[in-house]
């Protein structure tokens, strides 16, 4: 289940997909996937990471963009095929830390492990 409490837009999700799509393994198509470095502090040229991922159920009835800030980790996929397995997230509670999510593919053989600071989730 979106049982998240910091992922941005989260509740919206809950409120417009059907229940038992709920699941971030029924999203494993890739649709689009955009990368970049923005400066977040001009005084002293700090960079972040940032990944948006546009995710497909399976009949491509629902479609979520799905952007990773402050990225950390290693991201290796099938191309044609996307997650085909699914992916999932696990959410962190250490306050101190930057990487307060964990993405990963339920695949063993891709190499999609990734942390990050901060996720942002729209339905499309």
């Amino acid at each position: 289940m979106f049982d998240y409490r910091k992922i941005i837009g989260i509740e919206v999700l809950k409120e417009k997909i059907p229940q038992e799509l709920q699941f971030w393994h029924l999203f494993g198509n890739i649709a689009e996937l955009h990368y970049s470095a923005k400066a977040i502090d001009g005084l002293y040229c700090d960079y972040t990471n940032i990944i948006t991922l546009l995710l497909t159920d399976s009949n491509q009835q629902y479609k979520i963009e799905l952007t990773l800030y402050n990225i950390k980790g290693n991201m290796n996929f099938d191309m044609a095929n996307g997650f085909f397995s699914g992916f999932a997230i696990d959410e962190y509670a250490n306050p101190g830390s930057d990487n307060h999510f964990h993405i990963y593919s339920d695949e063993q053989d891709i190499a999609f492990d990734l942390y990050c600071e901060k996720i942002r989730a729209v339905l499309v």
